[in-house]
């Protein structure tokens, strides 16, 4: 082989074919950063069909999705349009073979649903509220305010676990429901805060011991101030019980339709 052979049997090695990945619907018209970059630092582009347009960027069909990396810019490109214009992100990894695909497969026949989608979705933003306990103060006052954990508490205290194992299972199914019951307790506080000022709201779940609420609230931009100061009475309300964390505003990905296989 002559190493002009070699030089393009390299290059036909090394370079991949190239699809469209579709991080999200938006209105026709819409505008992208110079400076907003997708998956492998690629740039972003806007395919318009009607009155509405994909998101798009060039990626290498030779590489498989689902690393740390790659989701990350995916919400990167979703969350820097949610503030400036009704958004819906598709399903991660959505990648077609070509701009005229990204047309005839996924606009041409989806354009009126995106279009309705997008037209309620319009001057709303999502924002997640995220409360975790502060463990060690709400165990403490599950003890003050139960009798019978205090008294396992103490009778537990001292002894291996192999003689006194039948109490400390019993021990911990209490705090369990106790934990259970003022989690409601406070979850329900916190959600008469925040639902009044969303137009919508869902519930994540979540295993975390200190877990209280995870919740995704649908804001309307006229109301956001309203918001913000509801989660400001929450944050103040928790303090030395607990944390409250908002993050947004990001793409809706709580509040679109699931039954679209492109829809996030």
């Amino acid at each position: 082989m002559t190493r002009t052979e070699a030089a393009a049997a390299m290059d036909d090695h090394t370079v991949a074919p190239m699809a469209q990945y579709v991080y999200a619907i938006v209105p026709a018209g819409t505008s992208a950063p110079d400076d907003l970059t997708g998956i492998d630092g690629g740039a972003i582009e806007m395919v318009a069909y009607g009155p509405v347009a994909a998101v798009v960027g060039k990626v290498g069909t030779d590489r498989a999705f689902g690393r740390r990396d790659d989701l990350l810019a995916h919400s990167r490109v979703t969350d820097t349009l949610a503030p400036h214009c009704a958004v819906i992100p598709m399903r991660f990894g959505s990648v077609v073979a070509d701009t005229d695909a990204v047309v005839a497969e996924l606009l041409e026949p989806n354009a009126e649903y995106f279009s309705s989608v997008l037209d309620e979705l319009a001057g709303h933003r999502q924002f997640v509220v995220r409360a975790r306990y502060n463990e060690e103060a709400v165990l403490a006052e599950i003890v003050t305010e139960n009798p019978d954990i205090a008294e396992l508490r103490e009778r537990t205290r001292g002894h291996t676990v192999e003689a006194s194992w039948t109490e400390r299972i019993r021990l911990g199914e209490l705090v369990a429901q106790a934990l259970e019951v003022k989690r409601d307790v406070d979850s329900g506080t916190l959600l008469d805060l925040l639902v009044p000022a969303a137009a919508d709201w869902n519930i994540r779940a979540s295993g975390e011991v200190d877990y209280l609420i995870d919740v995704a609230l649908l804001v309307a931009d006229d109301r956001l101030e309203e918001f913000e100061r509801a989660a400001e009475e929450a944050a103040r309300d928790l303090a030395g019980r607990g944390r409250v964390r908002l993050v947004g505003p990001m793409a809706p990905y709580d509040f679109v339709p699931g039954d679209d296989p492109w829809v996030s």
